[in-house]
């Protein structure tokens, strides 16, 4: 099973769009995973509830059903947490409280997430304890389950912020409610004990958000799907992100690998496949460009070969230990070698006879 990710980025006509469809049905895609909504609080198709990416919307019908009529599967991709700071939806805007509070009891309208490493990060994320949000983001999947012709919905964000600046978030009203309501706890308090219980706050808050969203998603006959941190213990530790569990909503699940070194990988999907639901299939997601990032550091779990052959290197590891698939993220870098970390025609034939001898 092939998966590949894609934004609007490189779909900004019909030309485009036909091009985009016959790239990959010519790789022998299964699904594509079709940004729907970005991290910015926009949708990508003409929305009565949530603004619009005027140009995306003109074009995002016209996608999902060349798409269709191909026989590929399609699945909105939703950033979920993820808002504008400069410009948030309207929901944002007429209920500040539910955007995230730091442990110096700071809005992220005043704090952003990350502002403190560098402006130039400065960020606006949504709790996921705010119901009238996740209300939302139910009235989103609704609108496009009635009005497209798709095949499920992804989650990305479906977690809180790494926390850079040490255990940062989230010190809302409804967050301390809940603390001191399951567990008779209240801020501030240096005891460790009381603390480690607030991370089981917050992971229960991501696991209700995922458990009511895909129950909205699943009432339409849609699939549905997550991408994760790859390391359960450490989507646990720093964003509060209790996959192993949640998995029992999902039909598959995207952890990720990326410049992961094939020997590790093995190892990484492993693991994934030992903790998650039995009945949720695991696709890891593999970098599909020629960039070199944080595995210059080093170390057994890196590799800094970005070719073709790493990728089939990657695909066959995965499929050795467990997995069920693949998800090629994505195809604005795969498919345009023009972009930096581009991918020439040249390895691109060599991927797709890679991918062919794999999955058959």
């Amino acid at each position: 099973m092939i998966n590949i990710y894609s934004s609007f980025r490189s779909i900004t006509d019909p030309k485009s769009a036909k091009k985009f469809v016959e790239d990959v049905k010519w790789l022998d895609v299964d699904n594509v995973l079709l940004l729907t909504k970005n991290t910015k609080s926009k949708v990508m198709y003409y929305s009565d509830i949530a603004p619009y990416d005027e140009n995306a919307a003109s074009l995002y019908g016209e996608v999902t059903d060349y798409l269709k009529s191909e026989g590929i599967g399609i699945h909105a991709w939703l950033c979920l947490f993820h808002e504008s700071l400069e410009n948030p939806s309207p929901v944002v805007k007429n209920n500040p409280d539910i955007v995230l509070v730091n442990k110096n009891f700071k809005s992220n309208f005043d704090e952003p997430t990350w502002s403190d490493v560098a402006p130039k990060y400065s960020t606006l994320w949504i709790c996921p304890s705010a119901e009238i949000y996740i209300d939302y983001l139910k009235d989103i999947i609704r609108e496009i389950a009635t009005n497209f012709k798709i095949d499920g919905i992804h989650f990305d964000y479906v977690r809180y912020p790494e926390a850079v600046e040490g255990r940062y978030y989230c010190y809302c009203k409804r967050c301390l409610k809940s603390f001191k309501e399951k567990y008779g706890f209240s801020f501030p308090t240096r005891e460790v004990i009381e603390i480690r219980y607030f991370v089981s706050v917050l992971t229960d808050n991501v696991t209700n958000a995922v458990k009511e969203l895909s129950y909205t998603s699943k009432k339409f006959g849609k699939q549905v799907s997550a991408y994760v941190f790859t390391d359960y213990v450490t989507a646990i530790e720093c964003c509060y992100q209790d996959w192993p569990y949640f998995s029992r909503y999902l039909d598959f699940l995207i952890p990720t690998l990326y410049e992961v070194s094939p020997e590790y990988a093995g190892v990484l999907v492993e693991r994934a496949r030992a903790v998650a639901s039995k009945k949720c299939k695991i696709m890891p997601a593999i970098y599909a460009n020629t960039v070199v990032r944080r595995s210059q550091k080093g170390g057994l779990r890196w590799s800094q070969k970005r070719d073709a052959e790493y990728i089939i290197s990657l695909v066959k590891a995965i499929y050795d230990n467990g997995g069920d698939g693949v998800s090629l993220f994505l195809y604005d870098t795969l498919f345009n070698p023009n972009r930096p970390g581009g991918f020439s025609r040249e390895k691109l034939i060599k991927l797709k006879k890679g991918l062919n001898d794999i999955e058959s």
